[in-house]
Order: structure tokens, then sequence, then C-alpha cells
């Protein structure tokens, strides 16, 4: 190995180093954002609050990317999520009661708003599918650690 390429490997890997470093450390302020937004978004559209996650470790991410919150005073879920249409992204929260049934999926923003409202039954139909299997994993994998 070249000295050229062991700097360039060195330089590399401090910068993934510092970005992972950068994520990690930045999450209990993202995770608060988030749930200040959403916590916004369900206010105006006459739902709950949502509570912050367990944790990073205790509160694993979902197969769709998305993050699961409990909801305050409240046994039911939420699920903040991306939908992507038509090469944009619009952020999403879902309300998933104890029943393990999507409720409504709320867009968080006007642009979001306008992507959901343009979304086909087949895709909508999609996307609470995924979170209601999501949910049932998640329940399955609880009753057998305990």
């Amino acid at each position: 190995m070249t000295k050229k390429a062991a700097l360039s490997f060195a330089w590399i890997g401090s910068a993934l180093l510092i970005s992972f470093l950068l994520w990690f450390f930045t999450l209990s302020y993202r995770t608060r954002l988030i749930t200040e937004i959403v916590n916004k978004a369900l206010v105006l559209s006459g739902g709950g609050r949502i509570e912050t996650p367990a944790g990073f470790f205790g509160n694993p991410a979902s197969v769709m990317g998305g993050t699961w919150f409990t909801m305050a005073n409240s046994s039911d879920r939420a699920f903040v999520f991306t939908i992507i249409r038509n090469g944009m992204a619009a952020a999403c929260v879902a309300l998933v009661d104890n029943a393990g049934k999507v409720r409504a999926i709320i867009p968080l923003s006007d642009n979001a708003r306008q992507i959901t409202e343009e979304l086909p039954l087949p895709i909508y139909n999609f996307y609470t599918d995924r979170i209601e299997r999501d949910i049932r994993n998640r329940d399955t994998k609880r009753r057998v650690l305990r």
C-alpha cells in the first residue's frame, strides 16, 4: 500500500467516523424535533399528542424506515414515516389503535397534504398494510421476549 492510498483510507475512515458520531450524538435532538413537529400537526388535526420514544436502543426503527411513538394519555401508538411519490418525500404520521389498525394517516406539512390527497387507494392501502404488519410483528416479538 502506498503512502497516498493509506492517506486516502485515513481521510475516508475519519470522515465516516465523524459522520457516525454526529448522527449518534444528535439522535436525542432529532427525536425531540420530530416530536415537536408531530405534536403541532396532531393538535391542528384534532388528535392527541405523542410522547418521546423510550430511546434509540429501546425503540428500533421500522422496516419502512420510520419511528414508533406512544400517544400521551393513551395506549395507542403513532408511526412517523415518509411517503415517496413522484420523486417527492412527504412526512406523515399514522395513528394506530390498540387492535393494530391504522385509524388515520396525517400529513405533517402542506406538501405532504398535497401528496397524500393525490395518493391512489392501492398505494394508500399498501402503506396501511405495511404499518399494520409491522405492528403485529413488533407485538409478536415482545410476547416472545417476555
